[in-house]
């Protein structure tokens, strides 16, 4: 074989080899590109799947609580109620003492000062008008005593 013909060959030889080569990396790329394809598919399906089941999961739970909720107010609403009246009832005494420790106080004031208090000036108003009917009915009396003479 002349040497011509055997670079031809050896240049057909490669560019087979190198045809076959890019064939292979192709191929080897397609089916990477496709495994990956795949595997995002896969997860598309697991999320859709999981987010799913965590929404009737939530939903569920939910339900759960709305339920164990009414019960526990069912059965413990007197107690929740007593709770509530006797923190009440306590919070008016504690109210009412202390109204009727300052007004005691400001009754001692007003003493130490000679300033009448209210209870003061309404026991006056009742001895006044009592003293009134009485210097009324006097007069009366005088009058007719003095009309008879």
């Amino acid at each position: 074989m002349s040497e011509n013909t055997q670079n031809k060959e050896t240049v057909v030889i490669e560019e087979e080899t190198i045809n076959e080569t890019a064939n292979l990396f192709f191929e080897s790329a397609r089916k990477a590109m496709s495994a990956g394809l795949g595997a995002i598919d896969i997860a598309r399906e697991e999320v859709t799947t999981l987010l799913e089941k965590t929404q009737v999961d939530v939903e569920e739970i939910f339900n759960n609580l709305v339920e164990r909720g009414e019960s526990f107010g069912a059965t413990n609403r007197e107690k929740f109620d007593d709770a509530v009246n006797t923190t009440k009832n306590q919070a008016e005494e504690t109210v009412t003492g202390i109204r009727e420790s300052f007004e005691s106080q400001v009754e001692k004031v007003l003493t130490n000062l000679n300033i009448p208090t209210k209870a003061d000036i309404d026991g006056l108003n009742k001895k006044i008008a009592t003293l009134t009917k009485k210097v009324n009915a006097m007069a009366k009396e005088a009058k007719a005593t003095k009309a008879k003479k």
